[in-house]
């Protein structure tokens, strides 16, 4: 097994000891188990946190891992596999996000280069409901004016994987709101065809 450390990646900051904790689980994994080895091997962590968090008065509870954004290629082929080993050894729901970064609108750049589309807090706020709700593919989005002035995104997603996400939607759902500040409601609706 490596170093811990060394799956830890941060800039001009140590790793606290939940992130040494998950980066040794993360090892122990790649030890124990050789089909995710070439794979778990090159991955980084840039930061863990526990979250717990009220959704609908009930208090949820759930590990939130961020992995460096160049090891998505690579986390996508092992999400489901390695969410999984993660959940029954820290016996709670584990979220596994990619690490992006939001530049503000008007930030100062050299010359006429304009600020990726991909960094805008729209997109990044998109990307992040893509990695929660992932392998599970998104149909439709909603947003939905309450009459006190709040706004709930209503997110339409595949009924045909609806077993797989069925129990982990109020995790993702709080996960989702302590994150961006946007509260969101998961529906599945009657076809894939036709999403209304």
């Amino acid at each position: 097994m490596s170093d811990p450390v060394a799956k830890i990646h941060k800039k001009d900051k140590k790793p606290d000891e939940f992130e040494y904790h998950v980066a040794q689980t993360i090892g122990e994994i790649e030890a124990s188990s050789p089909d995710l080895k070439g794979e778990l091997k090159d991955i980084l962590i840039t930061g863990a946190s526990e979250f717990e968090g009220k959704h609908h008065g009930a208090t949820r509870q759930a590990v939130i891992i961020f992995f460096h954004y160049r090891s998505k290629g690579l986390l996508k082929k092992i999400h489901a596999r390695l969410q999984s080993e993660l959940t029954k050894r820290f016996r709670k729901p584990v979220v596994l996000l990619l690490q992006r970064t939001i530049i503000p609108k008007y930030f100062k750049t050299k010359g006429q280069q304009k600020r990726p589309y991909s960094r805008t807090l729209t997109k990044v706020h998109e990307a992040i409901l893509d990695d929660l709700v992932y392998p599970n593919s998104i149909l439709g989005k909603r947003i939905r004016m309450k009459a006190d002035g709040r706004r709930v995104f209503k997110v339409l997603l595949d009924p045909t994987t609806r077993e797989d996400i069925q129990d982990r939607l109020d995790v993702i759902s709080a996960v989702y709101s302590k994150l961006t500040n946007k509260e969101v409601v998961f529906e599945f609706p009657q076809s894939r065809d036709f999403p209304v």
